[in-house]
C-alpha cells in the first residue's frame, strides 16, 4: 500500500512538472511593486549668466592634471570661449562615479570666478564646479570637451616620447 501511495505521488509530481514546463509563460510584470533605487542626486547646472561672463570677459582658463605631467593654460579669447563650449547644459551627479582627473580654473582679470574638478575617464566626464571646497554645480562633458582632453593627452604624451627618445 504504501508503495502505491509513493508510486502515485511520484507520478504526480512528475505530471504536474511536465504540464508547468509545456504551457508558455507569460510576461506579466509582477504584481508587488519592488522597491527601487532612489535616482541619483543631482547638482544644479553652473548659471548660464556666469558662462556668458566668463564667455565674454574671461582671461585665462588653467588645466592641472592629477595623473599626467603637464598642465595647460588658455589665454586667447576663441580657446576660452572654446573651453566654456565644453561644459553641457545637462547637470551630473552630485558624486561622480570616478575620480577627477584634474582641476579647471576660470579667470577674469588673474580672479577664479569659477574653478572645478574635471573627470575623464570611459563613460565618466563631467565637471563638478566648487566654492569653499563644496560642491555647487556639476554639468557633463560636451563632445568638444571629450574631443579636447583626448587631443590635449594625445599632444602631451607624444611630446614627453619624443623628449625620451
Amino acid at each position: 500500500m504504501l508503495r502505491l501511495i509513493i508510486a502515485i505521488a511520484f507520478f504526480s509530481i512528475l505530471f504536474s512538472c511536465s504540464t508547468k514546463t509545456d504551457a508558455p509563460e507569460q510576461a506579466t510584470p509582477p504584481t508587488t511593486q519592488q522597491p527601487t533605487a532612489p535616482p541619483a542626486e543631482t547638482l544644479p547646472s553652473v548659471p548660464l549668466e556666469l558662462l556668458q561672463k566668463i564667455f565674454a570677459e574671461g582671461t585665462q582658463v588653467d588645466y592641472i592634471y592629477h595623473y599626467y605631467p603637464f598642465t595647460a593654460s588658455l589665454s586667447e579669447p576663441a580657446a576660452i570661449q572654446g573651453a566654456v563650449k565644453h561644459i553641457s547644459e545637462t547637470p551630473c551627479p552630485a558624486q561622480p562615479p570616478c575620480k577627477p582627473a584634474g582641476i579647471i580654473t576660470y579667470q577674469i582679470n588673474g580672479d577664479i570666478v569659477l574653478r572645478a574638478d574635471f573627470y575623464f575617464e570611459s563613460n565618466c566626464t563631467m565637471f563638478v564646479f566648487y566654492d569653499e571646497d563644496k560642491n555647487k554645480y556639476g554639468n557633463y562633458m560636451t563632445q568638444d570637451g571629450v574631443n579636447f582632453f583626448n587631443s590635449q593627452i594625445q599632444q602631451a604624451l607624444q611630446l614627453r616620447n619624443q623628449a625620451g627618445q
